[in-house]
């Protein structure tokens, strides 16, 4: 045999036996009994940078900033408007239904895509101008009336409100729009503007779901002057109940300008995930309950915002996803507090009325839910009333604990026990240190580990999952009680392997990115991303796609 061939010969058993060890003992690819866990690439871009899928292709087209309202254009009552469903597929149609304080005044309609889109925000999809106004009523917060809607109903007994208003506009959603949040943004013939807020659903497989949580959104309106929080006597009389028992969401949102929540929660973590390329579809909560197999190609769930009102099967539906092994990570805090229903609107639309009769069993009101007696497992109570039995944090890992209206919020602190966890590898996180201004709030989670009972009532229940590791231990005041608490970030491993991360705060999004709907006063300059907090998330990002050993990760 040749001397060239000898050495071609060698050289190929040593490349061969190189490949085999590293194959058998990278720590990247080693899986055993003690670790099925992935020595994860951990970094801010770690997971997808550079990756041509749709957000990346979306957000290298141009942007704009024309979706923000500028200042003093806000309208009160001149345009109010909202949208037949929460979220639509690329083919399919959407109705706006609209109305002009003035009839036959001329509106226009700007169709906006929320994204990165080089730091600009948004990206202009469509314009629907020279439209001619229908004078259908209107809602004026600053007075609580209702004002010429002949049209609407409202029940006294349950706090229903209704709008019947009449089409407006059909919009023929184009096969090409990429999945996200979408505002519409209504203008006058003066100038004055509001929004509604739809999502666009995308790919049934892409690695991360992004759901927005639109029954919260719905829990919280008061447009009509009732809400699941309270209602306005002035029009409803008194026979009913401060809190309604239900809420319609045929009808516009009454808070930011129409955009509800996503301004000032969600679009954070909307911003940094596509400035970053992550792989993501969009959905709605409500999704969820149409289709229980939602979440079943995906790797991770991604709940949004303040994910507050969950049906039976909306939880069912995470839980089964959980432990099919795919990740789950709560951006907010408070999450799966109130079981509700779902019941037909008046005209037949399924999942447009929101149900929950907030019953209680330390109230000794649970009779007040119809549905109590015969099926206690929907009734509308608390998750971690003993008529329900299942308290949130048995899938979130953390419970709802408090809140504060005195301030926007409080520094997150690393707790000290933190510093070992692989999560906050390389990101420069410290124990004991405060991090962020206002980030905590203005609800927080806490960890219970006692599984009889809460702080707050001893008869809740409390199933905190085993190896919940605390990742921050953050000082509060609750400006209810007075009395000093504490917000936990945590993360567990599902015995399927999977990774639930909650951030224990509804204003932890906002230390993703530098956007504010407003800034607190009390932060000033200091009111912006949390770069240590970023790279966390990433890790978090990068965790929640791969299985691990419950023991040791």
């Amino acid at each position: 045999m040749r001397f060239k061939s000898v050495v071609t010969i060698v050289t190929i058993f040593i490349i061969a036996g190189a490949l085999i060890s590293f194959y058998f003992l990278s720590p990247s690819l080693m899986v055993g009994s003690n670790d099925q866990s992935p020595t994860l690439n951990y970094g801010r871009d770690n997971a997808s940078s550079g990756s041509d899928n749709a957000i990346t292709r979306e957000n290298a087209l141009t942007g704009t900033t024309s979706w923000k309202i500028p200042p003093g254009s806000e309208a009160t009552t001149q345009i109010q408007g909202y949208v037949s469903a929460t979220s639509v597929k690329p083919g399919k149609s959407l109705t706006f239904y609209i109305s002009t304080q003035v009839a036959q005044t001329s509106y226009r309609i700007d169709i906006f895509r929320l994204g990165w889109y080089s730091g600009l925000g948004g990206r202009l999809m469509t314009s629907v101008p020279n439209l001619s106004g229908q004078a259908q009523g209107y809602y004026d917060s600053v007075g609580s009336h209702l004002v010429n809607c002949t049209t609407c109903t409202l029940a006294k007994d349950s706090g229903l409100v209704e709008t019947h208003w009449k089409p407006s506009y059909t919009l023929h959603i184009p096969k090409d729009w990429t999945t996200g949040i979408y505002l519409a943004k209504f203008t006058d013939a003066n100038g004055k503007q509001s929004y509604a807020p739809f999502d666009v659903l995308g790919s049934t497989t892409s690695p991360y779901i992004a759901v927005t949580p639109d029954t919260t959104y719905a829990a919280y309106n008061d447009w009509g002057g009732s809400s699941l929080y309270d209602a306005d006597d002035a029009f409803l009389g008194t026979a009913v109940a401060k809190r309604a028992v239900k809420v319609s969401m045929d009808k516009p949102y009454d808070i930011e300008n129409g955009a509800s929540q996503v301004l000032v929660f969600i679009v954070q973590t909307v911003r940094w995930m596509e400035q970053h390329n992550y792989d993501v579809s969009y959905a709605s909560d409500i999704d969820m309950q149409t289709n229980p197999h939602l979440l079943d190609k995906h790797k991770a769930y991604i709940s949004l915002g303040h994910d507050e009102y969950w049906t039976k099967s909306m939880r069912t539906t995470i839980e089964n996803a959980r432990n099919k092994g795919i990740g789950l990570a709560f951006m907010g805090a408070n999450a799966i507090y109130w079981q509700m229903r779902f019941e037909p609107d008046s005209a037949g639309g399924a999942n447009r009325t929101i149900v929950s009769y907030k019953v209680q069993t330390a109230n000794q009101d649970l009779a007040r839910d119809p549905m109590y007696g015969k099926d206690n497992s929907v009734v509308t109570s608390m998750w971690r009333d003993p008529v329900v039995g299942r308290p949130e944090n048995a899938v979130v890992g953390v419970l709802f604990s408090n809140l504060t209206h005195d301030q926007n919020g409080f520094p997150w602190r690393v707790a000290p026990q933190a510093a070992s966890l692989p999560l906050l590898k390389g990101t420069n996180l410290q124990p004991n240190q405060d991090y962020g201004c206002g980030v905590v709030g203005y609800e927080w989670d806490r960890a219970h580990l006692d599984p009889n009972g809460t702080p707050d009532n001893p008869s809740y229940s409390s199933t905190t999952p085993k190896n919940l590791h605390i990742i921050s231990a953050s000082p509060t005041v609750s400006s209810e009680t007075k009395q000093t608490d504490v917000s936990n970030s945590s993360y567990y491993i599902a015995p399927s392997g999977a990774l639930v991360f909650a951030t224990g705060s509804i204003y932890w999004e906002t230390t993703l990115d530098n956007y504010r709907a407003h800034v607190d006063p009390k932060c000033g300059d200091k009111s912006t991303a949390v770069p240590e907090m970023q790279s966390l998330m990433a890790n978090v990002m990068a965790a929640l796609i791969v299985k691990h050993n419950p023991n040791s990760f």
